[in-house]
């Protein structure tokens, strides 16, 4: 019989919202999970949830109803995974780039960074260049963080960097990318300041490129 960890990672991949939740409220009065094992059957979920896209098994109402199960789980996990700090860490615009329209990891990261105490201004997905652009102009944020879950985001990417040039942000704001597919190699071809593909790693990243660590 699966344990409850499997039943919530099964709840996302399903995009049963409700039964994501059910299960973050039973994880919640358990307090035997770890914020680690959680997770790892998020990120698993999320693998699942993406490979079934790719194929074509899952079209993008699918994605949608994961996401919103993200979202419920995450609006019952947060305060239990993220240990609340009081004071401003920095401004945060972040979104997923455009021809992407994943969102669960993205969600996720946007709740980790407001509970590590960063403002944090998500665009949601499918975001443009002048979108992202426009956004750090309005906010001065100090890190612009990009989601793109595959390679094949390259160019979404290389246009953000090269409008922010254009535009005399470049030296002004930190650039980040994240996503399953990142690597060094991936993130100095497109010329961010950093990359990563998961929460405990784009929080360590961030508070580096912040200067805290």
């Amino acid at each position: 019989m699966k344990g409850t960890l499997e039943k919530f990672e099964l709840a996302i991949i399903d995009g049963n919202a409700d039964g994501s939740a059910d299960l973050a409220d039973v994880i919640v009065a358990e307090g035997r999970a770890t914020p680690a094992e959680i997770f790892a059957h998020l990120s698993s979920a999320m693998e699942e949830v993406g490979a079934k896209y790719e194929t074509g098994e899952y079209f993008i109402p699918e994605m949608l109803r994961s996401a919103e199960a993200v979202e419920k789980a995450m609006s019952v996990l947060e305060t239990y995974l993220f240990e609340r700090k009081d004071g401003q860490a920095g401004i945060v615009v972040m979104g997923t780039v455009k021809g992407d329209i994943h969102n669960i990891g993205k969600n996720i990261i946007v709740s980790a960074l407001r509970a590590a105490g960063y403002e944090v201004h998500d665009l949601g997905v499918n975001v443009s260049a002048k979108k992202f652009v426009d956004k750090v102009k309005e906010t001065g944020a100090d890190l612009l963080l990009l989601s793109a879950f595959t390679t094949s985001t390259k160019p979404a990417l290389l246009e953000i960097i090269a409008l922010l040039k254009t535009e005399g942000l470049r030296d002004r704001v930190k650039v980040l990318s994240g996503g399953a597919s990142h690597s060094q190699a991936f993130a100095d071809e497109v010329g961010v300041d950093g990359f990563a593909a998961d929460v405990k790693s784009t929080l360590e990243v961030c508070r580096r490129l912040m200067g805290e660590s």
